[in-house]
Order: C-alpha cells, then sequence, then structure tokens
C-alpha cells in the first residue's frame, strides 16, 4: 500500500512540474513595442521583455509584427498563439489569433496593406493562408512551394504543386509537379500561368512588376524515367503575368 502511495505521489508531482498551467505568469496576454524590443506585459503593469523574437516589417516598413507561439518557454508561457500587428510608430493595430503561429516563416503584405498572405508552412512545402488585413477571417488556403509574389493589391503569383498527378519516379520530391500560377482576390480564381506536364515543370523565381513579368525556372528532362537520375535541364523564361 505504501508503495502504490508513494508512486501516485510521484505522478502527481511529474504532472504539476510538466503542466503549463504551472506557469508563473499564465494570466498575462499583453505585448509592447518600445525602440523594435518586444516586452510582456503583466497584469500589474509591469514589463518583461522578450529576448528571443524578432520583430518583422512589411516591405513598406508601414506595419510591423511578430508572432507568439510556445506556452512551453518561459517568456511566453500561457499566451495563446497568435500574431501581434503594429504601425510604424509602434502603436498596436490588432491581434490575430492562430495555433499555427509557430511556423509563420513569414507575412506577404498586398501593395495596399489591405490584404495579406501568411506563409505558415514547413519544410518545403508551404501553407499560404489569405486574409484581409484587421480581419481575423480566412479567405482562401494554399498549398506552395518557395515564396510568393504581389503583382497588384489584389493579385499574387506563386508555384503550385500538383499532387493529384501522377507520381514522377524520383524518391526527391514529394510534390514534384510544379505549375506557376496567380490568384486573383477579387474573382477568387485561379489562373495558370504555365502548367507542368510529365517532362517540364515550372518555379517561380522573380517578377518584374513595371513590365508584369514573371521569371520562371523550368526542369525539364527528354524521358520520365530521367527524372529517377536527376538528370534533367534547367532555364529561366520570362513570361507575361496574366
Amino acid at each position: 500500500m505504501k508503495k502504490v502511495a508513494v508512486a501516485f505521489l510521484c505522478v502527481c508531482v511529474f504532472m504539476l512540474l510538466e503542466s503549463p498551467a504551472a506557469c508563473s505568469d499564465s494570466a498575462e496576454e499583453k505585448y509592447i513595442l518600445e525602440n523594435r524590443v518586444i516586452y510582456r506585459v503583466k497584469a500589474d503593469g509591469q514589463r518583461r521583455k522578450i529576448d528571443s523574437f524578432n520583430v518583422r516589417a512589411s516591405a513598406d516598413g508601414t506595419i510591423l509584427w511578430f508572432s507568439v507561439y510556445d506556452d512551453m518557454q518561459e517568456a511566453t508561457c500561457g499566451s495563446e498563439s497568435g500574431v501581434y500587428f503594429f504601425d510604424d510608430k509602434e502603436q498596436p493595430l490588432f491581434y490575430l489569433p492562430w495555433v499555427g503561429a509557430g511556423v509563420v516563416a513569414d507575412i506577404y503584405f498586398s501593395p495596399d496593406n489591405k490584404q495579406m498572405v501568411l506563409d505558415g508552412g514547413t519544410w518545403v512545402i508551404r501553407e499560404f493562408i489569405l486574409y484581409d488585413f484587421n480581419k481575423t477571417e480566412v479567405k482562401a488556403e494554399f498549398r506552395g512551394l518557395d515564396s510568393l509574389i504581389w503583382l497588384d493589391s489584389h493579385r499574387f503569383a506563386f508555384t503550385l504543386p500538383e499532387p493529384n498527378e501522377p507520381r514522377r519516379p524520383t524518391p526527391y520530391d514529394p510534390d514534384d509537379w510544379r505549375s506557376v500560377v496567380v490568384y486573383d482576390t477579387a474573382t477568387k480564381t485561379i489562373i495558370p500561368v504555365i502548367k507542368a506536364i510529365e517532362t517540364r515543370d515550372y518555379t517561380l523565381v522573380d517578377a518584374d512588376l513595371s513590365k508584369g513579368t514573371l521569371q520562371i525556372i523550368e526542369r525539364s528532362v527528354k524521358n520520365i524515367e530521367d527524372w529517377a537520375e536527376s538528370e534533367y535541364q534547367e532555364k529561366e523564361i520570362t513570361l507575361k503575368a496574366p
């Protein structure tokens, strides 16, 4: 009986030590910016500097943001996962609750800053999530590769994996059919730019917005079997954005 009691006590102690509820700052939720430094504000007004988080900015520098995600980390223990947004004067704009905030690699803002795409993927495959800025509802979601480029205030281009196509004989690319597309947020449509075929695929690398063109890497093989040996040719092509 004594052994059972001791074992039960050990389990209880272990659960208390491992539980996130043991956070001393579990009631804290407010974060502020001062001179690009992040502080967590306690209920009594005391502040705690957060050293391990980086502040990011939109392309024009008018929107600042950082994500909070690790409730097992002492500095942010007890906080809900999400992204905090501030203006260029470091005044708070809004908070976006998001359970995937720990894998936010980047945020792509439209040129007018009215929309944004969160890059929330891991490893090679990206998860692009479109929002209206200042609103928390998701407008659209895409699986993509590499980066995303806004062409104007309502269109962006990206590389689209084609997982439903027949798998090529290669162990290297889980989604090796790659097409380049443009998404129009006004019409809610995906517009193909150039589509992969059995012996060719395409990856977006850059855009010339002044000319309305996209720079794309084409990979090609003579025979399908050549993919297995990575015996493909690469060249850069330029296409007009639709």
